[in-house]
């Protein structure tokens, strides 16, 4: 008995020694790096890891991305319709579409005033007669859809804008039901929502205030204290709509309402329909706000979540910081991608002057970057930077982010596993064997007693060590599945969006094809003239008749490139948005009225001025047409006197015994009938200036501009006007004057592109 006993506990013995011996064993084997491997330095390296800007800065489809969104736009859409959408609760406006003052709704909204109308909604300041309070009601009527018939009804202009008015339609009911579910006090309040008069309304609370747009109008720039009182309820509110899988999608100064009594934010203006609706029709330039919406928000189908928010959010931050809207991002993306320059906007440690915490501005630069994957991901994550005092108490949400896997990294993984399996092994087999032979040679009854306790002690760590690796092995096993399934979806992502920007440039191409009508938004939120693009061509130049005068001849073939001319003389209303703009005189307009009649009474050189602040707004390249431009744009292929024949007809153009209805002064632009090309006024109207010097006879200078603009040479004019007879609106007349000079008669239009 007693010699069993000892046999059993000797093999004991032996197996807690054999385990010893083993995780020591594999434990060297490792420390050895018999592959020279470092786990450490090959995860830090970042193998997959993808910068969105630098894959736009090497041009894989050599993009213009400035252009997308217009250019889209352009194509699916005949008219340009400027996008206004906003909500005063205080301000009153003017609207023909909408109901009349003191029109009851449903028998308990009476209409009282507009507070606000946008291209998608009309949003009215109402009585509710039940209640006895003031409501406000946002009607869904997208204008480029619908028309209000005579009484109270909505009415789709045609058969396919009833069919996008009711998928519109739905999804502003679905918008209307999302935040109905909202009881968030830095959230709009929607009391009511439901159909009615062939469309839908929401019912939500009004409150008297002021956008922060208009608070910070008098004062450029707020305290961060005061911006310390704003944050944790504006980022209470947009981790809420986070949480309920919504997004705000139009986050700007408009959209943020002050209450009167403690000047506590709210979020309004929800962006969703108008979004949708924008995607509906291929056209992202009319449902974001210049300066605010981040890259993805320009894409048709953009990855866009939480951090799309927090662009946004931060583009206001950086407005109240700074007292300067944040460039817009397409710009920031052409500037670095196709001029090869440093971002164009200033990080908002600069632009705000340091009059701020370094934590608040690192914290608005942060969620102003370009590529979405380099901002915060989530507005908890966001907050712990910008509120570190005061985000616990936001109860928001941190989410773990993580980065894809190699290849490489999973195959070293598992051969790390293999070669543990086979150390395991090895070591029991020979470790096994040498440790009982040495334990059967020394056995005693005090070693049995000393040696169990601590064998045993040492077995029991050595097993929750390999529980310990087996669990850190079936860990590493999920992340590897999660890590390459996330690859995965990126790759996808990745090619989706190769496809996506090949289907666009097909669209920019398309876009300046001839007869097609381009116009370039401008910075301060108005829009540029009408361009039409002209075919490339060549044309005989000069009095082909030969019954004008001296000064046209000889006639010669000219050779023009293709280019952009105004659809129309510049009017009124785009020289007055200059003028204001630069604080420049406006010019008379002899009492005819201005708006849209051609701009007169402006020098060569106010023409001038005009192009070069055009240019600058926009980015593009306006100036004034040579005379080589203009009589090919006049003529348009043909080789009469007119462009409409040999002999003039009856109110066909403006000019005197021309039989026009306007008599002696100017008429809007566009009341008569276009040239082949499309374009209006090409004969009478006002003659215009161009950018080429006058010779009595045709020597090459027609074909250019004048390289000095401060010479005294005389300037050609073109076109004929209203006080001339029909022979001096004919497609070759021409005559000169001084540069300075100012005529009720004379006016210009220009083209786009470089000489």
């Amino acid at each position: 008995m007693n010699g069993s006993k000892i046999t059993i506990e000797m093999c004991y013995i032996q197996l807690l020694l054999f385990g010893v011996q083993t995780f020591r064993f594999v434990t060297k084997f490792l420390e050895s790096k018999p592959l020279d491997l470092d786990v450490t330095k090959f995860l830090e390296s970042k193998p997959l890891d993808l910068d969105v800007t630098k894959f736009l800065e090497s041009k894989p489809l050599d993009l213009d991305v400035t252009n997308l969104c217009l250019s889209t736009y352009l194509i699916f859409h005949s008219q340009f319709t400027i996008h206004n959408s906003q909500f005063i609760m205080t301000v009153a406006t003017k609207n023909n579409n909408a109901l009349s003052k003191g029109y009851q709704l449903l028998q308990q909204y009476r209409i009282q005033s507009i507070l606000g109308d946008g291209e998608f909604d009309i949003t009215y300041l109402a009585q509710d007669i039940e209640l006895n309070i003031e409501v406000a009601i946002k009607e869904y009527f997208p204008q480029i859809l619908v028309v209000r018939e005579s009484g109270d009804y909505v009415q789709p202009k045609s058969q396919p804008d009833e069919k996008n008015f009711a998928w519109g339609l739905e999804r502003f009911i679905q918008e209307g039901q999302t935040l109905a579910t909202f009881a968030h006090p830095n959230i709009v309040r929607v009391l009511r929502y439901f159909k009615a008069n062939h469309t839908a309304y929401i019912i939500m609370e009004h409150e008297r205030g002021q956008t922060l747009l208009n608070f910070l109008k008098n004062r450029g720039t707020i305290t961060e204290n005061f911006i310390m009182t704003l944050l944790p309820p504006l980022l209470s509110g947009l981790q809420a709509i986070h949480e309920a899988g919504f997004l705000h999608h139009d986050i700007n100064p408009k959209s943020i309402y002050l209450r009167d009594k403690d000047h506590t934010p709210i979020l309004l203006d929800f962006g969703a329909t108008r979004h949708a609706l924008g995607d509906l029709f291929r056209n992202c330039q009319t449902v974001v706000t210049n300066g605010y919406a981040p890259f993805e928000q320009y894409q048709i189908k953009g990855p866009q979540g939480p951090w799309t928010d927090i662009y946004a959010l931060g583009a206001v931050l950086y407005r109240v910081v700074s007292g300067k809207i944040p460039v817009n991002v397409l710009d920031r993306i052409n500037a670095i991608k196709r001029r090869k320059e440093n971002d164009p906007l200033v990080p908002a440690r600069k632009a705000s002057n340091h009059k701020y915490s370094k934590r608040l501005l690192k914290g608005i630069d942060w969620a102003l970057q370009i590529a979405e994957e380099d901002r915060p991901q989530t507005v908890s994550l966001w907050a712990t930077a910008l509120l570190p005092r005061y985000h616990k108490q936001l109860k928001l949400i941190k989410l773990p982010k993580f980065s894809p896997p190699s290849n490489k990294q999973k195959n070293w993984l598992v051969l790390a596993g293999v070669i543990l399996v086979i150390g395991l092994n090895i070591g029991y087999i020979f470790y096994s064997e040498q440790r009982l032979t040495q334990l059967q040679r020394q056995q005693t009854d005090k070693l049995q007693q000393t040696a169990a306790v601590t064998l045993q002690q040492s077995f029991a760590k050595i097993q929750q060590q390999l529980e310990n690796t087996r669990q850190l092995n079936l860990t590493q096993q999920q992340q590897l599945i999660q890590l390459q399934s996330e690859h995965t979806r990126l790759q996808q992502n990745l090619n989706l969006t190769h496809k996506e920007l090949e289907h666009s440039q097909k669209f920019i191409k398309k876009a300046k094809q001839p007869g097609n009508i381009v116009i370039d938004y401008l910075q301060n939120g108005g829009y540029g003239p009408e361009m039409v693009w002209l075919p490339a061509g060549q044309f005989l130049m000069g009095d082909i008749q030969n019954d004008g005068s001296r000064n046209e001849q000889p006639i010669h073939w000219v050779s023009l490139a293709r280019f952009a001319i105004g659809r129309y003389e510049v009017t009124f209303a785009e020289y007055d948005n200059f003028a204001e703009a630069t604080g420049r005189k406006k010019p008379a307009d002899n009492g005819w009225g201005r708006g849209k009649r051609p701009v007169i009474n402006v020098s060569w050189y106010d023409a001038i001025a005009y192009a070069q602040w055009l240019s600058q707004q926009t980015g593009q390249q306006y100036r004034l047409p040579t005379e080589a431009e203009w009589e090919y744009a006049a003529r348009a292929f043909t080789k009469t006197r007119y462009w409409w024949g040999n002999e003039m007809s009856f109110n066909i153009a403006h000019c005197e015994n021309c039989g026009s209805e306007w008599g002696k002064k100017t008429a809007p632009v566009g009341s008569f009938t276009a040239n082949p090309f499309g374009l209006h006024d090409m004969a009478g109207n006002v003659r215009e200036w161009t950018c080429s010097k006058y010779e009595e006879k045709y020597d090459g200078k027609e074909q250019h501009c004048l390289s000095r603009q401060n010479s005294e040479s005389y300037r050609v004019k073109r076109g004929g006007s209203w006080n001339n007879l029909p022979k001096h609106i004919r497609v070759s007349s021409r005559n000169g004057s001084h540069p300075q000079s100012r005529y009720i008669n004379v006016g210009f239009r220009l083209v786009k592109g470089d000489l």
